[in-house]
């Protein structure tokens, strides 16, 4: 009973953030838009993005906040731009490590370490979907952040072939968690 009320509390929280931004928006359109970020924001990250605002302008949407991870703050931009009516993402949300340590340096280096094992993940991902389905393979995007990878499709890619996809890569060593999204 407990869990089911703090879930509650936490959707109620999302609505009234929603609301708050979409309060924030000039027209009818900014604050669909903002609402449906919000929204896709919600699905795909879950309580990881409850930090984060979103605000629109014209399809323009700039992000902000802070996040405790780093998968966060890039696949929130990800994420963004794959909604309907985006035009363009700014993602000016900030990792709670660099607003806690104004050491850049510590940070950056700790960045860079994880920016290099993401490249080696995403280098074996490319390969093993390139091996299993072809040229099929070439046409699916691919971020990593952290062992999280975003598999980007074309959106008249079949639904067969995104979950082979998607079975593909949970396959890859490392790979924590598969995130699909649309690409324009």
């Amino acid at each position: 009973m407990r869990l089911k009320t703090l879930v509650m509390m936490a959707l109620i929280g999302a609505v009234l953030i929603g609301v708050g931004a979409a309060n924030a928006a000039d027209t009818k359109e900014d604050w669909i838009t903002t609402l449906n970020v919000k929204l896709a924001l919600l699905n795909k990250l879950g309580t990881d993005s409850m930090h984060v605002d979103v605000d629109s302008n014209a399809g323009a949407v700039t992000l902000k906040g802070t996040v405790d991870k780093r998968e966060t703050r890039e696949l929130a931009e990800t994420i963004a731009t794959s909604v309907a009516g985006v035009s363009s993402v700014k993602n000016d949300v900030l990792l709670e490590a660099s607003v806690a340590n104004p050491n850049k340096t510590g940070v950056a280096a700790g960045e860079a370490e994880a920016e290099l094992k993401d490249a080696i993940l995403a280098t074996k991902i490319r390969l093993a979907l390139v091996d299993r389905m072809g040229t099929d393979g070439f046409r699916i995007g691919t971020e990593v952040a952290d062992g999280v990878v975003t598999l980007g499709f074309n959106r008249e890619f079949a639904a067969a072939r995104r979950q082979e996809a998607d079975k593909i890569v949970k396959g890859v060593a490392g790979v924590i968690k598969v995130v699909s999204v649309d690409t324009k």
